[in-house]
């Protein structure tokens, strides 16, 4: 089996996703983003009613249907209300962490359609003017957004922002030029990278999956319901997200990780033991691992706990300062695509 990689379209692809907007709920551009990419291969895009985009491939065997997923959802915000000082009140879509979003430039997408540009501020934002500046907490009681020249609710309202309005956070993508690359929102999109290499791969290469192949890219991953529907014919549901960086987790920024369970429990005996085998099979030894997150979960395991009659994986790129300002190495994200292809191709 050939596990070669194109590194450079995995970059490529990273930044394009990452800098198209698609906080926890809002898909316009992000399925119109997708819908041309593998419409170049000649590949059809789809949707289901949950927002879930899905890619249909052949297999070599028929005899059943497996399922491989990385979300497109990213953390985000949600208006809740209009402070009389024209700033905004939000609610979070995902763990946001205030501490790292405060100070940050973000996008409001209003209801009817327009987007603008607002700052993520703390109520007391300037150490030259508020004593607790630096201690009062960073929680939605205290964080707004503030909309340039708008200084109260009028004024934010003529631009159409009202409660609903759902917000992205700038990921400032950087490549640093040495395989490094620092961006929000690798969570998850690095994944959607590796698995749109393997469907370029695939038409490339005339190759065919072992089995009938869905890839699927839900979009409420990030507020734990975005794997729970499954297609009927599904038997195999394998998803594709960050793996960890920390204490309790041998892994570098240059490693893919098979999860072996999370917050929400073990993943299945069988299904997570064969794509342990196919990271041996693919994977350099040193550039893959196992893992036991906490604090985290994936939606193969909220496919499974939705009560889906199917087996159920993860696997997936490390990646340091999750939900963050991320950070990884293109070489995670070329040893998640081996990863992918071993198990496509059905190798173990």
């Amino acid at each position: 089996m050939n596990y070669e990689v194109d590194e450079q379209f995995l970059a490529g692809a990273l930044k394009e996703l990452v800098e198209c907007d698609s906080p926890v709920g809002y898909y316009p551009e992000i399925h119109e983003l997708m819908e041309r990419i593998v419409g170049q291969w000649g590949y059809e895009l789809y949707t289901d009613r949950k927002a879930t985009a899905y890619v249909r491939v052949p297999g070599r065997d028929a005899s059943k249907t497996v399922l491989i997923c990385a979300h497109l959802d990213t953390i985000g915000l949600i208006v809740r209300g209009i402070n009389d000082d024209g700033t905004l009140r939000v609610r979070m879509l995902g763990g946001i962490n205030y501490h790292n979003v405060e100070g940050e430039t973000c996008y409001v997408h209003t209801r009817k359609g327009a987007t603008i540009m607002g700052q993520i501020i703390h109520n007391k934002h300037s150490v030259h003017v508020w004593e607790d500046c630096r201690t009062a907490p960073r929680d939605e009681d205290n964080m707004s957004i503030s909309i340039p020249d708008c200084t109260s609710p009028d004024d934010v309202k003529a631009l159409g922002i009202t409660q609903g309005a759902i917000v992205g956070v700038d990921p400032h993508y950087c490549d640093i030029g040495n395989g490094f690359v620092m961006s929000r929102h690798i969570d998850d999109k690095g994944s959607v990278a590796a698995l749109l290499g393997e469907l370029r791969w695939l038409a490339k290469t005339g190759e065919k999956p072992a089995f009938d192949t869905i890839f699927a890219f839900p979009m409420f991953e990030e507020i734990g319901h975005g794997g729970t529907f499954v297609p009927e014919e599904v038997e195999e549901y394998v998803a594709v997200d960050i793996s960890l960086i920390g204490p309790d987790y041998s892994s570098d920024e240059h490693s893919v990780a098979v999860i072996a369970s999370d917050a929400k429990g073990p993943y299945d005996w069988n299904l997570t033991n064969r794509l342990i085998a196919c990271a041996e099979q693919a994977c350099d030894p040193d550039k893959w691992n196992t893992q036991v997150c906490f604090h985290y979960s994936t939606d193969g395991n909220a496919a499974s706990h939705a009560a889906n009659d199917i087996y159920w994986g993860a696997f997936g790129p490390a990646v340091i300062n999750s939900h963050g300002r991320e950070r990884c190495h293109i070489d995670a994200l070329a040893q998640t695509e081996k990863l992918c292809r071993a198990y496509l191709m059905g190798v173990a």
